[in-house]
């Protein structure tokens, strides 16, 4: 059952997030900081305009308002997205139903560290359209 996460969901949020940062080698650029991640989740989870749908073994969040080029454009972007296990389609067509119950576009990532090509060949499937490549320089 995919639903709205709780507060209650942060520890397993937080682990969830630990795996994916190592996966997705957030580690070696970023970093990964338990503290902030919970603030971030706990903010999500009381915020209007923010959402964390959790699963059994996998979550999405993301946050939605309007685009800065046209403000009456409103829009979703995904923030994370995690399944290891067999939900991770559901977790995303639940948010895209959360996404278009409010907005205009709904805007998703993938990460270098985590075969893009295959991901990005899933969202064409699913009627997104490529839109940009982005890189990271840590200084």
């Amino acid at each position: 059952m995919i639903r709205q996460a709780t507060s209650a969901d942060v520890p397993r949020l937080l682990a969830m997030g630990q795996r994916f940062a190592d996966k997705a080698k957030l580690t070696e650029h970023v970093g990964y900081d338990p503290v902030s991640m919970a603030t971030t989740f706990e903010a999500m989870i009381a915020g209007e305009g923010h959402v964390i749908l959790i699963g059994e073994n996998g979550a999405i969040g993301g946050l939605s308002g309007p685009h800065p080029f046209n403000h009456a454009h409103i829009i979703a972007q995904e923030l994370f997205w995690w399944s290891e296990g067999r939900e991770g389609l559901r977790l995303l067509a639940a948010f895209e139903e959360w996404a278009a119950a409010r907005c205009h576009s709904l805007r998703m990532i993938t990460l270098e560290a985590v075969e893009p090509e295959r991901t990005g060949r899933l969202y064409q499937r699913r009627g997104y359209a490529p839109l940009e490549h982005g890189y990271i320089r840590v200084f």
